[in-house]
């Protein structure tokens, strides 16, 4: 397959970049399609005080496409700035471009360039979206990284406004693509904000490649807890997509019943800046010693499938591998993106 696969991959977050890694092993053709609800850290900062669409995602996913993601200006997008409101340069490059272009994907295709990409990155939308949910209390919770850090349990989310249009770029790298996977990712704040546009979910609809769910291997930070993999997959289904998965791949190993948030930054920025609304001020820069320790026991943990689930996902998805994507990392998060590459050719053949 390799030189020949044209492979897209939808989510955001730091899921994605696990799938690029991936994609390339397998040599694939890489077009990555990003959510565009992201309102924490810098990537919220930045939208709020330029008006322009969340930077973060993309940043992400240019810096895996670089042609060498270890090289210095590859990581350079990373580095955070902590006495600047803890901005990463990339986030900051990508909005002075589009200031000064008059154009987002401008900015992106620039970056692409410098960065002497493999592949490119798409915005599922360029319109200014906002992400709301309903807890499983019947809380209605507004933004993204409320729903993400939140601690509570989502049964559904929706994007404002509901008919966004889609980037035509992404959708054109959906339709035209050999195999189309989503995730792995937080399922609501991630995955879902994608097929929430009405063009992105169209598309994935009528595509003839073959589509594929790599489900977390934990709990998203709470959004999730106390959900199957079968749940995950039904709430694709509810999302438009119960005729249109093609496979679901499901991890299997020993994993630690309980693990701490393993976007750290994200969610004491998040804490932090809700303790100063509450407070009345403009901004935090310290969060509590109490809130993190709360979040250190909270109870996340692994997302399981038994005999029950697999069937109620055949049922949706028709084929379910069930493989063990153990890596090396010290995140019990993380795919393997050996184990991932291999996972996926295994589904393509």
């Amino acid at each position: 397959m390799a030189g020949s696969l044209k492979a897209v991959s939808i989510g955001g977050g730091t899921g994605q970049p696990r799938l690029i890694a991936a994609l390339r092993l397998m040599g694939a053709h890489i077009d990555s399609v990003v959510a565009m609800a992201d309102d924490g850290g810098s990537t919220g900062l930045l939208r709020e005080r330029e008006h322009i669409v969340p930077p973060g995602d993309v940043r992400k996913c240019l810096s895996a496409l670089a042609a060498d993601p270890a090289a210095p200006l590859a990581r350079a997008f990373a580095h955070r700035f902590p006495y600047i409101d803890d901005h990463a340069l990339g986030n900051l490059l990508l909005v002075a471009l589009a200031k000064e272009s008059g154009s987002f994907e401008g900015a992106i295709r620039t970056c692409e360039r410098l960065l002497d990409c493999i592949g490119r990155v798409h915005p599922s939308t360029l319109e200014l979206v906002s992400l709301s949910g309903k807890t499983n209390a019947g809380e209605i919770v507004h933004g993204q990284a409320n729903i993400s850090y939140g601690m509570k349990t989502f049964g559904e989310v929706w994007l404002e406004p509901a008919d966004a249009p889609a980037n035509q770029a992404a959708v054109d790298a959906i339709l035209a693509a050999d195999l189309v996977v989503m995730g792995p990712g937080s399922l609501f704040t991630s995955i879902v904000p994608n097929l929430l546009v009405p063009g992105i979910r169209q598309a994935l609809i009528d595509t003839r490649a073959t589509r594929v769910f790599v489900c977390p291997k934990i709990d998203s930070l709470g959004e999730t807890s106390g959900m199957s993999v079968a749940d995950h997959v039904e709430v694709l289904a509810r999302c438009g997509l119960r005729h249109a998965l093609d496979a679901v791949l499901v991890h299997t190993g020993e994993q630690p019943e309980f693990v701490y948030p393993y976007e750290k930054r994200a969610w004491e920025i998040t804490v932090a800046r809700a303790a100063a609304e509450a407070a009345g001020e403009c901004a935090a820069r310290v969060v509590s010693a109490s809130a993190i320790e709360a979040a250190k026991g909270a109870p996340f943990g692994p997302i399981r499938a038994n005999e029950d689930d697999l069937d109620r996902i055949r049922a949706i998805a028709g084929r379910v591998l069930i493989r063990d994507f153990t890596g090396t990392s010290s995140s019990p998060a993380v795919h393997d993106a050996g184990r991932l590459a291999a996972a996926l050719t295994e589904v393509m053949r």
